[in-house]
């Protein structure tokens, strides 16, 4: 087929990939990762995904600029992705739990499980961020929680930038949130055994450290599927 010319926009930065479009390539990514055959087809879905344009026209672009679009897209995953709290999306303002370390068990239970994987990442975001009620200077207030699916399917289209900058802050939390209940937990087992025989009952033998342990085990596969990306191209 010969190569043709296409107008195409290519996201040279996290803010214009938007959360369904990494959330659909990493459903790929994750049906392919036992082909070893499969990175052409991968860097092909990447660009037809990111740039929004068809596999048929995807498979029509000369070799040279190929490989250039892909390099384009894989130097945006290198970008430091710092707390963003605010942003807005379809002309509303989005603000991030103001005081995260307050959030209520059901919050954080379903933010928890929604950051498990990138297929409800939306569900984990919708969690955390929550239309701007009232705003003075630096100071905000979100809507009250009403459930993960409120402003899930509208959270898709967030800036990917935003959603990992979030992520990587709410892991950070709920490390330091357990390593707290942990070191907690050893200062009254010192005082009384039978605090430390309930509690590795009912947490079954590892406690609160088989906890941190999970929450960095899922940190570290999103993580190194970030990673993909600039190690592939």
């Amino acid at each position: 087929m010969a190569a043709v010319k296409l107008e195409l926009s290519v996201p040279s930065s996290l803010d214009s990939i938007e959360l369904h479009q990494y959330q659909k390539y990493m459903n790929v990514v994750e049906a392919n990762k036992d082909d070893d055959s499969s990175e052409e087809f991968l860097n092909m879905k990447l660009v037809e995904i990111f740039c929004d344009i068809s596999l048929k026209n995807v498979s029509a672009i000369g070799l040279k600029d190929f490989n250039k679009i892909s390099k384009i897209i894989a130097t945006a995953f290198k970008e430091e992705t710092p707390l963003v709290r605010h942003f807005e999306l379809n002309g509303v303002e989005f603000g991030f739990i103001p005081n995260l370390d307050k959030m209520s068990i059901g919050e954080y239970i379903d933010a928890e499980a929604g950051v498990g994987g990138w297929k409800n990442m939306h569900k984990a975001m919708s969690v955390l961020f929550r239309p701007v009620t009232k705003k003075y200077k630096d100071k905000y207030q979100i809507e009250e929680y009403q459930g993960s699916d409120t402003y899930s399917e509208a959270l898709k289209y967030m800036p990917l930038n935003v959603a990992l900058g979030a992520l990587v802050f709410f892991y950070r939390l709920g490390k330091d949130l357990s390593n707290h209940t942990l070191n907690s937990l050893e200062k009254e087992m010192e005082q009384d055994k039978t605090i430390h025989q309930q509690v590795t009952s009912e947490l079954g033998g590892g406690g609160i450290s088989q906890y941190t342990d999970l929450l960095e085990e899922k940190f570290s596969i999103l993580t190194e599927q970030l990673k993909f990306l600039h190690t592939k191209l």
